[in-house]
């Protein structure tokens, strides 16, 4: 399940930057030389982010032992309007939460039998931080943002004065809406 999931938060991050208009490059960032866990659930993690990556279609690159400590990583540094990288995206599998808190769920065995399972987090940030993510897009359009995403959608100028008075009912519409 942790492919289909990838492959899913993969497509939302693609529809999400192409709103945007970035191009980005995508990294998988491997298991570290300090890690938690044991090396054979690494291995499968990182096994299913690259089937998921060659499932999505994307380029990506091999950044080996840049994981975090509790799991591989998918990175995604966008490219702004001036061509310098920004770290923005990670798609995170996290398997030693669910040891730390004890999460489990029912499942079932190969033979269809009831069992407990541990389930796996995976920690997925599309923007980064919203605020650096803001700076970037307030760069990446100059300031000009798009009208769906503009925090002054409409003013309302009067061309003389003897037309404020109807400005003034058309702005008050406007904000009644």
């Amino acid at each position: 399940q942790i492919k289909e999931e990838i492959v899913g938060a993969l497509d939302f991050l693609n529809g999400v930057y192409g709103v945007f208009g970035f191009s980005y490059t995508v990294n998988l960032s491997t298991r570290p030389e300090q890690y938690l866990g044991e090396l054979e659930v690494w291995d499968s993690a990182e096994k299913a982010l690259e089937e998921a990556l060659n499932d999505s279609g994307m380029d990506w690159q091999l950044n080996s032992g840049d994981g975090a400590f509790y799991g591989p990583k998918i990175d995604i540094t966008l490219t702004d309007a001036l061509k310098r990288p920004h770290q923005c995206g990670t798609i995170q599998l996290d398997f030693q939460l669910p040891i730390r808190f004890d999460l489990e769920f029912q499942g079932v065995d190969d033979d269809g039998k009831p069992m407990s399972k541990r389930p796996v987090i995976i920690h997925r940030a599309v923007l980064g931080s919203v605020e650096r993510f803001t700076s970037i897009i307030t760069e990446q359009f100059a300031g000009k943002w798009p009208f769906w995403l503009s925090p002054r959608q409409a003013i309302v100028v009067p061309v003389a004065p003897a037309f404020h008075e109807y400005a003034s009912k058309v702005r008050d519409i406007l904000h009644a809406r």
